[in-house]
């Protein structure tokens, strides 16, 4: 399901959003109140949990009916898809202009899907305000107050690095807004964006218990480490980035599951080296929650038991190079992409690459709906930060840097009985060789996981790389976003970013 186009005003999309008025929601085995407002909510602890809750649903389908134009949230699809269509990995093959621009660079401010993904973020971060402003007043235990808080700023860090990375810097709204007047403000600088959302991660990782609500889609504090890690090698800030990553690393909390072909397993959801996930439910009862991974990634018709329509339109495909690049037997080629589909009466067809990575067709054999979540920080990107970043330190890989990425090589090397000769380990290489190395192996590792168009803008490589994909012509004032212009023609304090 796209988005379509929003003929509703919105500054920061919340004229629709003055209240915190809409938390219907079923976030794992919690059922949260329908309606939160400011005369009759915020006085229970059940108040408390149930507004905390109602936060999740901004990242995963939103809180508007599914056919309002508002429908989906910030996970739903454009998270993942304008990451790779921003890049060398994934082309548009829909007939949409509004994705087919971005994969051609060829948009500009009146997009509606970089509008729809401003006000999403937006939407996020003042129901989470709400739960910072709010629940604090509300008189409970102080361990859970402040964890149910923790839980609100890390959501609210993890909008805010988005929106720093995509556009630069943005308007810093860190309090409940109740008059649209309020949000009418300039943009903040990257700099003082980036100390909120440090700020936030220090205090969410210092006062996340490890005893209520622990995981299972909501942060903990080594989410918070993983993020911080993440955020500082954004900055540059490589010896910051190396010790928040060596946290998680040392805490002997996470490891890579053996076969790359198991992290997206719906069994296997928040295991192993799944650190934080946008939690999506399709088969609770209330409504309608699944992602769009099958939807836009899987070409049609691929349905095991013949039980009808399926939904698979395969919008976004791989390109060509992206494909050739992973050596023919690495794991993750075999996992990630799907080219072949035999259905229960052994019948074959083939068709060109698609994205196939998300699809358990053991648990959902038909190429539908999905329950799979979106998973934001996982511990192979944990191990890649530090590598990163302890090359970037040093001006050379050491012994410690050369562990972690070999470790995501080993793991490729694993067929799903065997370790292959393939992709052997990494030694004696320069600044320059196993910078390289790095991004090619977060390519193969990360393919149409939200990474791509940030790490070629990270190595300065977005023009080099991408320049012919889908006959994309990208300059360097793409390697950020532009303001949307319904939100600067709503707010005249907003400045565009250069070239648009």
């Amino acid at each position: 399901m796209e988005k379509q186009h929003k003929y509703t005003h919105l500054i920061f999309g919340i004229s629709v959003f003055l209240f915190f008025t809409n938390c219907s929601n079923e976030f794992l085995d919690e059922n949260p109140k329908a309606t939160i407002t400011s005369s009759n909510y915020y006085q229970t602890e059940g108040d408390a949990v149930a507004a905390t809750n109602a936060i999740y649903d901004y990242l995963t389908v939103g809180t508007d009916p599914i056919f309002d134009p508002r429908f989906g949230g910030i996970f739903f699809n454009n998270y993942w898809v304008f990451k790779d269509l921003l890049s060398d990995n994934a082309f548009e093959a829909g007939s949409g202009a509004e994705y087919s621009s971005l994969s051609q660079f060829k948009f500009n401010s009146d997009n509606p899907q970089i509008e729809y993904y401003w006000q999403d973020l937006y939407r996020t971060i003042f129901s989470a305000n709400v739960v910072i402003g709010r629940v604090p007043q509300i008189n409970m235990d102080e361990m859970k107050r402040d964890h149910l808080v923790s839980e609100a700023r890390f959501i609210r860090a993890m909008m805010y690095f988005e929106g720093v990375r995509l556009f630069g810097g943005v308007p810093l709204i860190l309090n409940e807004i109740t008059n649209v007047d309020d949000a009418a403000i300039a943009r903040n600088t990257p700099e003082e964006v980036y100390q909120a959302i440090i700020d936030d991660l220090e205090y969410s990782r210092d006062h996340l218990s490890n005893s209520y609500r622990v995981g299972e889609g909501r942060a903990t504090p080594l989410a918070c480490s993983s993020l911080l890690a993440k955020v500082y090698l954004e900055m540059g800030s490589y010896d910051l980035a190396a010790q928040q990553a060596k946290a998680v690393i040392d805490s002997g909390e996470y490891e890579l599951w053996q076969d790359y072909a198991d992290i997206f397993k719906l069994d296997n959801a928040n295991e192993k080296e799944v650190i934080f996930a946008a939690n999506f439910s399709g088969t609770q009862s209330q409504g309608f929650k699944p992602n769009q991974y099958h939807v836009r990634l899987l070409p049609s018709g691929l349905d095991q038991n013949g039980e009808g329509p399926r939904n698979g339109f395969g919008l976004e495909r791989p390109t060509d190079n992206l494909f050739n690049s992973y050596n023919p037997l690495d794991r993750r080629k075999s996992a990630t992409f799907i080219t072949s589909f035999t259905y229960s009466d052994n019948t074959t067809v083939n068709f060109d690459p698609h994205f196939g990575k998300f699809w358990d067709q053991v648990a959902e054999p038909r190429g539908n709906n999905t329950d799979v979540d979106v998973i934001y920080l996982r511990y192979a990107d944990v191990l890649l930060i530090y590598a990163e970043a302890l090359n970037e330190l040093n001006g050379t890989p050491n012994s410690e840097a050369y562990w972690a990425i070999n470790e995501i090589r080993k793991r490729a090397r694993f067929n799903g009985t065997t370790s292959l000769l393939i992709l052997p380990d990494l030694s004696g290489l320069s600044y320059d060789e196993f910078r390289n190395a790095i991004l090619l192996e977060r390519r193969w590792e990360f393919a149409m996981e939200g990474q791509r168009f940030h790490d070629l803008v990270r190595f300065g490589k977005l023009i080099d790389k991408v320049t012919g994909k889908d006959n994309a012509t990208p300059n360097s004032f793409h390697e950020l976003l532009p303001i949307p212009q319904r939100e600067r023609n709503l707010n005249s304090n907003l400045t565009q970013n250069n070239g648009y």
